[in-house]
């Protein structure tokens, strides 16, 4: 590295480990925009943070915690995170669906998540199936291109619900705001544990 200049915060992320973890969210998301029910039992699973009811849940889509893949899995009362192994320097990178910490307790919608889920699958089949798109997701993301993020997120995710795009933790953090709720909800990707 030159002297003066500062590694980039958001550097630990890859392409193999992005393209990862949105080939393994695909089905619960696809799950949770198309099973009324089964997204109903998952908003009262992570209202009650029942680990355990949300982690049976993830199994029925192929997501077994832990394994090879999938590190651990976490959930506060008003989000929930999937946690993938990743090489060092990364170790854990997470994505989820939360509310902002501090805004309200034991709460979660269905409506909201269902609507977020049909939003961002075509964003993550992107970055999943098509190797130049998730490279580019990445630049983005390493090089600090908020632009850059902001026309490649744009192009897939169509809502106007979403209402801002951040850079952070080595990922992505996508507010979206529905009728259905007062409360911002974020989708997101992110180094976990740092």
């Amino acid at each position: 590295m030159a002297e003066g200049t500062t590694a980039s915060p958001n550097r630990f992320v890859s392409v193999p480990v992005m393209r990862l973890m949105a080939r393994r969210m695909i089905p619960f998301y696809c799950r949770i925009a198309n099973n009324r029910k089964y997204a109903e039992a998952w908003t009262a699973g992570v209202r009650k943070a029942d680990v355990n009811a949300l982690v049976r849940l993830l199994k029925q889509v192929g997501i077994q915690v832990p394994s090879r893949e999938v590190g651990s899995f976490a959930t506060n009362g008003i989000g929930y995170f999937v946690e993938f192994n990743a090489p060092s320097p990364i170790n854990l990178y997470a994505d989820g669906t939360t509310l902002q910490p501090g805004t309200t307790q034991s709460y979660f919608n269905t409506t909201v998540h269902r609507a977020i889920a049909r939003a961002v699958l075509p964003l993550y089949r992107a970055i999943a199936f098509q190797p130049v798109f998730a490279k580019l997701v990445v630049r983005a993301i390493v090089t600090g291109k908020l632009r850059l993020l902001h026309v490649l997120v744009r192009s897939k995710v169509k809502t106007l619900a979403l209402r801002t795009i951040q850079i952070q933790e080595s990922g992505f953090r996508l507010g979206f705001k529905y009728a259905a709720s007062r409360f911002v909800f974020y989708n997101l990707c992110f180094q976990s544990g740092i």
